[in-house]
């Protein structure tokens, strides 16, 4: 025991301090329980329903959107199927004689139409952002059995969703994300993942992290062109010399000068480089995708691909709201 504790010693080079409020982590955790049991929502049911039938063409809305939230929540948080959900319904409604019971159908349907949008509350003036991406299974199973069958034609079977998610490094909350399929690649939605994450909080972006995935050198020069600072980590192999004044890319028309600037100065001392500007900060983004997938499944529960986007944008935006 005591070598083992010599050894973390000489690894670490000092004593772990855990620094959050476990008070406030406590608070935070029973509050999750208590939105599972709380019908508040009924309060303003008349007029919510009246605003929402207001120009309404066709039938009228019977029922209010915050009790198809209210099932999302159970249906993602509690992983509870939409039978389920009708069934504790029932159960509130002879307590509660205003709420009304959908059929499940009903509750699918009007839960896979919700306005979703991702809402951070807490970011600050001029932040840095964190962009990453992580695979989610479209189904409940190994992927062994996605491998064997069909003699190991594995684009015939169901792959997975890839969601592309920029964080606020301070805060930790989601500003912005994109779901696909695991063909898109991540360097695809770096542009999108930048544009949502200043539309959604209508602030400036001084600094990026990200991994070698979007190292390009069109990466590089949007950033350039909106001045945000790049914190990203570029291969080793990397050209350091700058390019003549006349030379372009054949390939993508470019003056790969930016890209270049920031390999010279980052190659020089990667470990110097990486401390001076917090590149392993981006734990914070290792740390939310766990959480996603321990809170609420590692696979979608929906079988059609827009319902899959669509309960995973609300699980991302439930995140925030239980943060």
């Amino acid at each position: 025991m005591v070598v083992l504790l010599n050894d973390k010693k000489k690894r670490w080079g000092k004593k772990f301090v855990d620094k959050r409020n476990w008070k406030e982590v406590n608070v935070r955790l029973v509050q999750h329980g208590t939105l599972l049991v709380n019908i508040n929502f009924l309060e303003n049911e008349k007029e919510i329903l009246k605003q929402m039938n207001q120009r309404k063409v066709g039938r009228p809305f019977k029922y209010i959107n915050p009790i198809f939230e209210y099932a999302g929540l159970l249906h993602c948080y509690a992983h509870l199927g939409f039978r389920q959900i009708k069934g504790i319904l029932i159960g509130f409604s002879k307590k509660e004689p205003l709420l009304k019971n959908p059929d499940f159908s009903t509750i699918n349907r009007r839960f896979n139409s919700l306005p979703i949008k991702i809402q951070p509350r807490k970011t600050k003036e001029d932040f840095t952002i964190i962009v990453d991406s992580t695979g989610i299974s479209t189904t409940n199973r190994s992927e062994w059995m996605r491998k064997i069958h069909r003699k190991g034609k594995i684009d015939e079977c169901k792959g997975f969703l890839k969601l592309h998610v920029a964080i606020d490094e301070e805060t930790k909350e989601i500003l912005t994300a994109e779901i696909t399929t695991e063909k898109i690649g991540d360097n695809t939605k770096f542009n999108q993942l930048i544009e949502g994450s200043i539309n959604n909080t209508g602030k400036k972006v001084v600094k990026i992290k990200a991994d070698g995935s979007y190292s390009s050198y069109e990466d590089f020069d949007l950033l350039e062109h909106l001045e945000i600072e790049p914190v990203i980590n570029i291969p080793d192999n990397a050209i350091t010399e700058l390019p003549e004044n006349e030379y372009q890319n054949r390939r993508r028309n470019l003056e790969p000068r930016t890209r270049t600037k920031y390999a010279k100065k980052q190659l020089k001392n990667k470990k110097k480089w990486r401390k001076e500007n917090g590149y392993g900060k981006r734990w914070a983004i290792e740390t939310l995708f766990s959480t996603i997938k321990r809170q609420f499944g590692q696979y979608a529960q929906a079988t059609k691909y827009c319902n899959m986007q669509h309960e995973q944008t609300f699980k991302l935006q439930l995140y925030n709201q239980l943060l």
